[in-house]
This record gives structure tokens, C-alpha cells and sequence, in this order.
């Protein structure tokens, strides 16, 4: 049997691998904003379950122009999402999510006093495409048309660190193929999240292979 924290590494590695398979573009950078109000915010929005952290999202969904999901009309947050995250040198990279091995989220990587936002979706059959001549994917990262991540506190990019944060994101069209049929999805999304203490992948993987 898969022990929780195990499951979790795992399908957090499942998550990078797909959702970058195929090669992003270079996109530039944007600032972060640094606000420690928002800590009431995330409070409401983030839970702990029996030791988990469980963020929170909002999204409108759109096929082929249409709005196909919207969580923010009906007033009830996706409230049992996962957040990842790790340290590599000076760089903090946050995975969000809901599903597990399919679904979507968010991804961010975190440098001194810029970040990359991008959305992804995953599934566990290849229907994904970034653009309409490339290959079908199991995963797509979805470069983002506007993006605004707010932190309650500076990173320190040092291990030990949980960081607070409220990420909004429009993203670019992507597609999907399904039953033969090829639709252009798109997606509004906010996600509220707090990590679990920095440490590197190395260090989660040993914790997680002696628990």
C-alpha cells in the first residue's frame, strides 16, 4: 500500500512530467506584489486535514468561447486542492491543483523579485495541444495572457519558509481533442495556497521514503 506522503511525491512528479510536455516559449517575467493583508483572505480559503494542506480555487472555463464552468457565480470555491512545492538554488517553484492524475492548476516559479505564471492541464490519455499543429500531449503548460501574484511576506529562498499567496491568472487558448472532436479551451482562474515548509525535491523525497 501507498503511504499519503509517497502518493503525493508521486503524483506531484506526475504533474511536472506531463504538464511540461511540451516545450514552452519564453515568456518574460512579472513582478510579484508583497501585501500582508491577504493573510485573512488565505485563512478563510486554505484548510489543514488531518495534517494536509488543502488550498482552494475559482475558475470560468471556456469552450470555443463559450463559459462551460464558472465557480464564481455559484459562490463555492473548489476547496480540495493540493499545493506542492520546492527549492532549487534561488528558485521556488509552486505547483496548484485539483484532480489528481487529471485535471488542472497553476504553476509558478519564483525568483528574487520576478515569478513565471502558467496554467496547465493534465489528463491520462493524450488529448492536449498547445497550438492546433502540434501533438497530442498527456499534459499542456499554458502560457498566461495576465497574471497577478500576491505573497503575504517576502521569500527568503531559504529552507524552512511557508509562503501565503493569492494567484490570478487568465490564461492563452489551448486545445483539446476528445471523441475526435477538437475544441479551443481557455480558463479564468484564482487560486489561494500556503506551502508547506521550502525544502528541495531531494528532501521531500528522503522524508517520504522513511515515512
Amino acid at each position: 500500500m501507498i503511504k499519503p506522503g509517497t502518493f503525493f511525491m508521486l503524483a506531484f512528479y506526475f504533474i511536472s512530467l506531463s504538464a511540461c510536455g511540451q516545450t514552452p516559449k519564453p515568456v518574460e517575467n512579472g513582478a510579484y506584489i508583497i501585501d500582508n493583508s491577504i493573510k485573512s483572505q488565505v485563512d478563510k480559503k486554505v484548510k489543514s486535514f488531518k495534517g494536509l494542506t488543502m488550498s482552494s480555487m475559482d475558475f470560468r472555463m471556456y469552450q470555443n468561447g463559450n463559459l462551460i464552468g464558472d465557480t464564481y457565480a455559484k459562490g463555492k470555491s473548489i476547496d480540495e486542492c493540493m499545493t506542492m512545492t520546492t527549492l532549487q538554488g534561488d528558485t521556488i517553484n509552486i505547483v496548484g491543483f485539483m484532480g489528481m492524475f487529471a485535471g488542472f492548476g497553476y504553476q509558478i516559479s519564483l525568483f528574487k523579485d520576478t515569478c513565471i505564471v502558467r496554467h496547465f492541464a493534465k489528463s491520462d490519455t493524450e488529448i492536449y495541444k498547445l497550438h492546433e499543429n502540434d501533438s497530442l500531449e498527456f499534459g499542456v503548460s499554458v502560457p498566461c495572457k495576465t497574471y497577478k501574484l500576491t505573497l503575504a511576506e517576502k521569500p527568503t529562498f531559504k529552507k524552512g519558509q511557508i509562503l501565503e499567496g493569492i494567484i490570478e491568472l487568465t490564461s492563452d487558448e489551448y486545445y483539446e481533442v476528445a471523441n475526435d472532436k477538437e475544441s479551443k479551451f481557455k480558463i479564468q482562474l484564482t487560486g489561494y495556497f500556503r506551502t508547506d515548509p521550502l525544502g528541495s525535491t531531494g528532501d521531500k523525497y528522503n522524508k517520504t521514503k522513511n515515512e
